[in-house]
């Protein structure tokens, strides 16, 4: 079921397939009121996002995923309604931006030990000139034959403890948090699924010492987490007074199996939920 508001989407400026404008026009005919392009440390793509919102009658709001440091799973931290022209937040993104492309050549470097005839300036002509990332690795890899398709090269090669595996810098939680919040923006934890605690007494720890550094919402409706995560989410949110937000994390085609708009036929996102989101950022 195809929601009123989509909080989490990508395009070729991280790890999407789509533009910032093909993303923006398929909302439009999906009849979604409000989207969230949150690609992954960077902001490139907003400017051409906001415009192409503007026509086709879809509220764009300005957005972020950030990856932070985190053990044993991952964490990523989105922000919303940011000022994405901010020197401040421009300048934190570049030094994160700057590590993504030093790993890079690691990871061509891995791969070639390997046997792999590939070259950096193909797996950046996968990504159409925007953040290069791993996900276009994998394109490359699928296109040269070396694997059947995008899975298969993740767990082959690409994924934390796989071969070709390189780490990137990451900040803290406290300083991504922060990095939001400077830039006038809404902090929410991403799929909290991924964070993979073993136990909800974990999952409270972690969600009140984010809530203590400002964290401002959870994502409790998403692709990838069942009913039964969802509720838990949704009332581990409530019961902090943080908001319950949502998103289908659509990449296009390098998820195929992601519809933007659709988290789960048990999510229920209204545009209320960005209104909440305005009225705590004082910006309704």
């Amino acid at each position: 079921m195809i929601q009123e508001v989509d909080f989490h989407s990508h395009t070729v400026h991280s790890d999407g397939t789509l533009t910032p404008a093909e993303l923006v026009q398929l909302a439009g005919k999906r009849k979604i009121k409000a989207l969230a392009l949150t690609d992954h440390d960077t902001t490139s793509g907003l400017g051409e996002a906001i415009e192409a919102g503007k026509k086709a009658g879809v509220e764009l709001i300005p957005g972020i995923e950030i990856s932070v440091v985190y053990d044993p799973g991952t964490m990523h931290i989105l922000g919303y309604f940011i000022d994405h022209k901010s020197l401040k937040l421009q300048e934190a993104l570049r030094g994160i931006q700057q590590d993504r492309e030093s790993r890079n050549p690691q990871i061509i470097k891995k791969l070639n030990e390997f046997g792999i005839k590939i070259t950096l300036e193909e797996v950046i002509q996968e990504s159409g000139g925007g953040q290069v990332g791993r996900p276009h690795f994998a394109k490359a890899l699928v296109k040269k034959g070396y694997v059947k398709d995008f899975n298969e090269a993740f767990t082959k090669y690409l994924s934390k403890g796989a071969p070709a595996y390189v780490d990137k810098r990451r900040v803290t939680p406290a300083d991504g948090i922060h990095m939001i919040r400077e830039a006038g923006g809404m902090a929410v934890l991403a799929h909290p699924k991924q964070l993979r605690v073993k136990s909800d007494e974990q999952l409270n720890q972690v969600l009140d010492g984010l809530v203590a550094l400002g964290l401002g919402g959870i994502e409790a409706y998403s692709s990838c987490q069942n009913e039964q995560e969802a509720v838990k989410y949704k009332a581990a949110g409530e019961a902090r007074n943080i908001l319950v937000t949502g998103g289908s994390d659509f990449h296009g085609a390098n998820k195929s199996d992601v519809e933007l708009g659709n988290m789960g036929r048990w999510a229920h996102l209204t545009y209320d939920t960005v209104r909440g989101m305005k009225e705590r950022l004082g910006k309704s």
